[in-house]
């Protein structure tokens, strides 16, 4: 005998993982949200396992959570092909995207299983770097792209990152002792430590070493092994700081003036799946908040 959770619990818990949201979920099964904040309860209790996150910003995905939604969604998928044979002959829809490798690998990637769920009838194709034929494109730059629907999606917020192991040091005494990774932009340093010191009144110096990387990815995961402290955007290690694999040494901030852009060529700001993704990109930027 199979021993499976109530099939109402999961189709609410597929739902409210696409959106996000308790009440939005209501709406879209046209219930209560105390119905849907139940059948959650039940599902978490059926499992042993807390699905998602509650606090005063909303609600998010657990590590169990994420792992459950494409299982579900593939489930649902099949026993609607296998209920109603017409939907199976409908063509999901290719959505190109190009994307910075370091946004691609640190803030994309583990979203994916969130997008899966909120929009099952696309096709995803990534690609890194700038695509003449994509439909989107996320851009690392200071301004918008003329003659393109071009929109500021986030701003960088810099901090001073390194191992687990400094814990403990003082602040002037790591950035004075331990090396420096920089990172290249067009084959320059970007002025991320000068800007940082500057911010937390420490003296700019040059530091024990340097070291340079061509990408924000490979300086992360060399302070991740303890090569080194880096000035790092937080959107871009929430995984990294959450689970401990990188510390920060300050609470002093950096904003900008470099940013994240949405770059959506004209003949495309029009289509479906376009929208439905930019909806849930705007989604995903404000819960990361």
């Amino acid at each position: 005998m199979r021993r499976l959770p109530s099939l109402i619990a999961l189709r609410f818990f597929e739902e409210t993982a696409r959106h996000l949201s308790f009440n939005r979920a209501a709406k879209s099964l046209c219930v209560t949200q105390g119905a849907v904040s139940r059948q959650i309860r039940i599902l978490e209790e059926s499992l042993g396992e807390k699905l998602f996150e509650r606090d005063h910003r909303g609600i998010r995905l657990t590590a169990a959570g994420e792992r459950l939604v494409p299982c579900v969604v593939e489930a649902f998928d099949i026993l609607e092909r296998a209920t109603h044979p017409k939907s199976a002959t409908i063509s999901r829809r290719r959505l190109v995207l190009a994307l910075p490798p370091t946004f691609a690998t640190q803030w994309f990637s583990p979203r994916l299983p969130l997008l899966a769920a909120a929009l099952p009838e696309v096709e995803l194709s990534v690609r890194t770097g700038m695509m003449a034929d994509c439909h989107c494109a996320i851009r690392f730059g200071r301004s918008a792209l003329a003659g393109a629907y071009s929109e500021l999606i986030a701003i960088e917020r810099h901090t001073l990152v390194g191992a687990p192991s400094l814990a403990g040091m003082p602040v002037e005494t790591l950035v004075r002792q331990r090396p420096r990774l920089h990172v290249l932009h067009e084959d320059e340093r970007l002025n991320l430590w000068p800007d940082w010191l500057e911010s937390a009144g420490l003296p700019a110096g040059d530091g024990n070493s340097n070291i340079e990387f061509s990408t924000l990815e490979q300086a992360i995961h060399a302070a991740r092994k303890g090569a080194g402290l880096a000035i790092v955007d937080r959107n871009m290690i929430t995984e990294e700081l959450a689970n401990g694999s990188l510390l920060a040494f300050s609470d002093v901030q950096v904003n900008g003036p470099y940013g994240y852009w949405l770059d959506i060529a004209r003949e495309h700001v029009q289509l479906s799946h376009v929208q439905a993704f930019v909806d849930w990109l705007r989604q995903q930027i404000v819960v990361a908040e």
